[in-house]
């Protein structure tokens, strides 16, 4: 090894070539590193400050690694690159998540993720991409995500089944994540914050009825079990983007009248017949969603087009502006 550490703690960097990966873990990141160097997780550590290490094998899959400034410089030595690349590159360094107190180096390793959201899988393939042959983990807002261009499900699972899913057999899935990702890219953060609304919406039917035949069609064909709750998001996400431009044509007409509401109802009751969800009971989600938008946007914040639209008054109130679906959504 070239890297020597003395009191002041590294003064070289390690030998093995550093390969971030966009958005992952502290935790996944460092237990690379250490494999990469041939170094036992806890060397590694023992250079980067004082901490105690759970004995667990599977720990960057289960819980994230925090360190304060001092243990991010000792970090940044030991990858060859500065603190702020390392902290534009893994999310959990950037100065908010950073713990207290500069002197000594230290670190935390607890069983939990803090703010900053979950830890998913990441895709293989856009690992292997980026020279990483290894498992991988992302900070991610939501507990699974879709990587568009590998046609890969994966989540937060720790169980036997696949860390990933292949949609080969899901071309409904990936046009859902395509039409998800025009109507954010069109209307930003409001029409985020819509689809947030109709994933919830439909996660609550789901719930309710996992057994339904279109929603277990599509689990048998991904190899889940058809009311596991990892299956959820995936089989649902079809109905979930269909139901977010439904409301987008409420918001955009901008009618608050009890006919606009009971046509709007019957227009989305017969989607529902559509998609094979007749015996599933969503009336009530979708009149506590209309409730919630029954005050329109501010006089002129309507929908442009344009990039930053607002929402009705109610989902305002309700929902944050940032972080998961359910941190996002106005149906809390």
């Amino acid at each position: 090894m070239t890297d020597s550490t003395g009191v002041w703690g590294p003064r070289r960097q390690l030998t093995a070539p550093w390969r971030h990966l966009p958005g992952e873990s502290t935790g996944s990141f460092v237990n690379r590193l250490a494999h990469a160097n041939s170094l036992e997780l806890g060397k590694l550590l023992s250079r980067v400050g004082e901490g105690r290490q759970p004995v667990n094998p599977r720990l960057p899959a289960l819980a994230e690694l925090y360190v304060n400034r001092a243990a991010l410089d000792h970090l940044a030595v030991l990858s060859g690159r500065t603190p702020p690349q390392l902290q534009r590159a893994l999310p959990n360094l950037e100065d908010r998540f950073l713990l207290p107190g500069d002197d000594p180096a230290c670190w935390q390793w607890p069983f939990k993720v803090q703010e900053g959201g979950h830890l998913v899988r990441c895709c293989d393939l856009c690992a292997g991409a980026r020279g990483v042959d290894e498992a991988a983990w992302l900070v991610w807002p939501d507990r699974w995500r879709v990587c568009l261009r590998h046609r890969r499900f994966t989540d937060d699972d720790r169980g036997q089944g696949p860390h990933a899913v292949r949609l080969d057999t899901q071309p409904e899935v990936m046009r859902a994540h395509a039409e998800r990702l025009r109507l954010e890219g069109r209307f930003g953060a409001a029409g985020a914050e819509l689809f947030a609304d109709a994933f919830q919406v439909v996660t609550r039917w789901w719930e309710r009825s996992p057994d339904m035949w279109s929603w277990t069609q599509r689990a048998w064909r991904a190899g889940l079990e058809a009311q596991e709750l990892r299956t959820a998001p995936l089989v649902i996400y079809p109905e979930a983007v269909h139901l977010a431009r439904e409301m987008l044509r409420y918001e955009q007409h901008g009618e608050r009248t009890r006919g606009a509401r009971v046509g709007w109802l019957e227009g989305v009751r017969r989607l529902m017949d559509s998609w094979g969800l007749e015996g599933v009971e969503g009336g009530g989600e979708l009149v506590q969603w209309l409730d919630h938008h029954s005050r329109p946007a501010p006089a002129g914040a309507g929908y442009s087009g344009r990039r930053g639209r607002v929402l009705a008054v109610g989902h305002s109130r309700l929902a944050e502006p940032y972080g998961s679906l359910g941190d996002r959504s106005c149906m809390v």
